[in-house]
C-alpha cells in the first residue's frame, strides 16, 4: 500500500470505527447511501456543507446526476489522479466503499437531498490528516477580486454553459456552481488551465473546460470569476 493509500486507510479507521465497519461488510444492494456518506462527512461536513481545512468541498445543491458522474470519474480514474491533485487523490483511493453503480446512485440521491447555504465547518477539532507538498495546497487568491471585471469574463467564457446563474445545465453535463467557495472554484480552474484536470481523453466535458480555462491566463482573472460565481448565491445564502 503506497503513502496516500495508508492515509485513507487511518482516514476511515477513524470515522466511525464499528458501524463503518458493519455498513462495509453489509451486502451491495441493502446498504444506503446514508451509511456510505458516514465516510464522506469527514470532509465534506455532516451537512454536506464542505470544510476549509480538509479540503473537502460543499456537495449540498448539486444534483444526484453530477455527482453520480464525479463519483464514477474517481472510480474509474478519469479524475484524482494527478500527483498535484492530493485531495483527488484521496477521493480515488476511497471510492472502493462505493462498490458498484448502485451505491453510487444510493449515495449521489442521498446527499442530492442536503439543503445548500448551510456555512462551511471550521474543523475546530483536527488539523488536515495528510501532509500536501502541492503548491495548491494553501491556494490564496492573492489579489482583489473585481466583480465587474468578473461578470463580464463569466458572460463571454462561461455562462453559455454553465448558465447565467451558474446553475449548470444536466444536457450540456456542467455543473452547478454557486455553492463552491471562491478558494475551491479558483483552484480547479487552476487544475483545468494546468493539466490537472481534463487531460484524460475519456473525459471529454473535463476536455472542454481546460480549453476554455486557458482564457483565465492571469490570478486576477480566476479571481475575478471565482468572485462573481459565489455573488450569484441566492440572498441570504452568501457564506
Amino acid at each position: 500500500m503506497n503513502r496516500l493509500g495508508k492515509i485513507c486507510a487511518i482516514i476511515i479507521f477513524f470515522i466511525s470505527g464499528g458501524a463503518l465497519a458493519q455498513t462495509l461488510e453489509k451486502p451491495n444492494e441493502t446498504v444506503t447511501g446514508e451509511e456510505l456518506f458516514v465516510v464522506c462527512s469527514f470532509c465534506h461536513g455532516e451537512n454536506a456543507q464542505g470544510s476549509r481545512r480538509r479540503d473537502g468541498p460543499a456537495l449540498a445543491g448539486l444534483p444526484a446526476w453530477y455527482l453520480e458522474l464525479q463519483m464514477q470519474n474517481y472510480t474509474d480514474g478519469i479524475r484524482g489522479t494527478h500527483p498535484e491533485d492530493i485531495p483527488g487523490q484521496i477521493m480515488h483511493y476511497s471510492t472502493g466503499m462505493l462498490r458498484n453503480d448502485f451505491t453510487i446512485k444510493s449515495l449521489a440521491e442521498y446527499i442530492s437531498k442536503f439543503e445548500p447555504g448551510v456555512p462551511m465547518t471550521r474543523d475546530a477539532m483536527r488539523e488536515r490528516p495528510y501532509i500536501w507538498d502541492s503548491t495548491y495546497s494553501e491556494i490564496e487568491l492573492g489579489v482583489t477580486p473585481n466583480l465587474e471585471a468578473g461578470a463580464q469574463t463569466y458572460g463571454a467564457v462561461c455562462s453559455a454553459c454553465h448558465g447565467p446563474d451558474g446553475a449548470g445545465n444536466e444536457a450540456l453535463g456542467t455543473a452547478s456552481l454557486v455553492y463552491f467557495s471562491e478558494r475551491y472554484l479558483a483552484r480547479q480552474l487552476k487544475y483545468f488551465r494546468n493539466g490537472i484536470r481534463g487531460s484524460d481523453p475519456r473525459d471529454i466535458r473535463g476536455m472542454q473546460m481546460a480549453a476554455i480555462s486557458n482564457v483565465l491566463s492571469t490570478e486576477q482573472a480566476i479571481a475575478d470569476v471565482a468572485a462573481h460565481i459565489v455573488s450569484l448565491r441566492p440572498a441570504g445564502e452568501q457564506k
